[in-house]
């Protein structure tokens, strides 16, 4: 069960705005970490970053779903 913390979303729709921030948060941090790998390590980190990119693409298209209802 999630612990509801003042200023918790208490909607659908907040709680994809809130998830859209924190996939923007992980994406700069994969692009940052990128930037100081080479190799496999850094294939490793592009993939995570391509993958939050993909989630957060799904996140925007909900919420033009609800923003359009």
């Amino acid at each position: 069960m999630t612990k509801v913390t003042p200023g918790s979303p208490h909607n659908f729709e907040e709680n994809l705005v809130r998830v859209s921030e924190l996939l923007r948060c992980a994406a700069a941090t994969a692009y940052e970490t990128c930037d100081q790998l080479t190799g496999q390590k850094r294939d490793l980190v592009c993939s995570v970053m391509h993958l939050v990119e993909m989630a957060q693409g799904l996140v925007e298209r909900s919420l033009t779903s609800v923003e359009v209802r």
